[in-house]
């Protein structure tokens, strides 16, 4: 009887050793797949303009799903944030971003201001940046070598030459006017469009600024104001939500004293074609820029319905027809940009300390080599090596010959213009 109980006692001893073991490797196991997570950060105006936010969302997951989540062996979370188009909310989103040990990239959405406002301190930090949307010019152009914001997007360096050919040439106009969100974006804009039109031997052109507080009486107030000045045309610097107000106002005139408008893209960032209905666009004339690419009159490739078809499988509820990609350079540019830094990842080693691997990442994006397929194009070496005299566009990876001119369609799709 005493051996049995003895023989007992060392078998639940053992099965307690076991037990112990057991849970000391999942405890490890678990603590090791902890370790191994690189996180993806995603900064943007999820509250306003929210249809821009969630359109770079699914481009950037469309991508990684393509990976499965995975780089090397480690896991890849996106962590979503929303500085609610305010600069001071931004920093301190990259703060969270700077003091998290397992952050690797923050993508940024469609605003300007935090990203120019915090250029300094984002740079001086090494908070490794990626732009698909916000066009301002200075973003990209630190006066450092050491430059860590690229961008896969429109840049107004380049569009405000864009803009006011396509005024001149196709609207034929004579005396244009700049109507400008009077923010960072509406001053980098300014200087651009200005000196394209002065090239191009127009005079300096008048101009009227707006803030984020325009309301249906105040756009009506800068129309009449613009046609008292003699104008033909509006060039237009704006997000949604004033866009709609001026589009709106244009449409209550009459009918000989509407303007054609040529407008930035910041009006396709959220519900302005909920506002401005198919039955107003048709007694305007609008027409706004783009990258060259669009899921409704691009003639898809293989590749580009493949990236399609699988947004459609990971967001069923969102995405069922091609026009469902609402504000879609959003999806565009944050899918071929998480492709782009994908390909960098992978040509580097990544190591504990993610300070080093930023930093590894950063030169990867700047010395790329292999070509990477994307929807607006097939990128070689997207970007280089930064410098602000000799090379100020190095971490542009697009450029003015991927822009092109487009329109709201029927059924609210963005098309482009033949």
């Amino acid at each position: 009887m005493v051996v049995k109980e003895s023989v007992l006692v060392q078998a639940i001893a053992l099965v307690r050793n076991v037990s112990i073991a057991v849970s000391l490797l999942s405890a490890s196991l678990s603590s090791l797949a902890q370790d191994k997570i690189l996180k993806i950060y995603h900064d943007a105006d999820r509250s306003v303009h929210t249809e821009s936010a969630l359109s770079i969302e699914r481009g950037i997951l469309t991508a990684l799903a393509e990976v499965n989540y995975m780089a090397q062996g480690y896991a890849l979370e996106f962590v979503k944030q929303n500085h609610r188009g305010n600069v001071i909310r931004s920093k301190r989103n990259y703060q969270a971003f700077i003091n998290d040990p397992k952050a690797l990239v923050m993508f940024s959405g469609i605003h300007s201001p935090p990203l120019i406002k915090n250029r300094k301190f984002i740079n001086e930090n090494k908070a490794l940046t990626l732009v698909p949307w916000a066009a301002g010019g200075p973003i990209t152009r630190f006066p450092m070598a050491e430059n860590w914001i690229f961008r896969l997007s429109i840049d107004d360096s380049q569009v405000g030459a864009v803009l006011a050919d396509y005024a001149l040439k196709n609207k034929q106009c004579k005396t244009p006017h700049l109507l400008l969100e009077n923010t960072p974006w509406g001053d980098s804009n300014l200087k651009t469009l200005t000196t394209a039109f002065s090239q191009a031997g127009i005079k300096t052109p008048e101009v009227s600024r707006f803030g984020f507080n325009l309301k249906k009486n105040g756009a009506d107030y800068l129309l009449r104001t613009i046609d008292q000045k003699g104008s033909d045309c509006i060039v237009l610097v704006a997000n949604a939500v004033e866009g709609a107000h001026i589009a709106n106002a244009m449409e209550n005139l009459p009918i000989d004293l509407r303007l054609p408008i040529i407008s930035h893209w910041g009006i396709t960032a959220g519900d302005f074609h909920e506002k401005v209905p198919q039955d107003t666009r048709v007694n305007i004339d609008l027409n706004f820029i783009q990258s060259c690419f669009s899921f409704n009159s691009s003639k898809l490739t293989e590749f580009q319905q493949g990236v399609f078809d699988n947004a459609r499988k990971l967001f069923p509820d969102d995405i069922r027809v091609n026009s469902d990609v609402k504000s879609p350079v959003g999806f565009i540019h944050g899918y071929d940009l998480t492709r782009v830094m994908l390909a960098a990842l992978e040509n580097i080693e990544i190591v504990d300390d993610l300070n080093i691997t930023r930093e590894r990442l950063r030169r990867a994006l700047e010395n790329l080599t292999q070509p990477i397929q994307g929807l607006v194009r097939r990128y070689e070496r997207p970007f280089t090596v930064f410098d602000p005299v000799d090379h100020p566009n190095a971490h542009e990876a697009l450029n003015a010959q991927d822009y092109c001119m487009a329109y709201y369609g029927k059924s609210d799709e963005i098309l482009l213009v033949e």
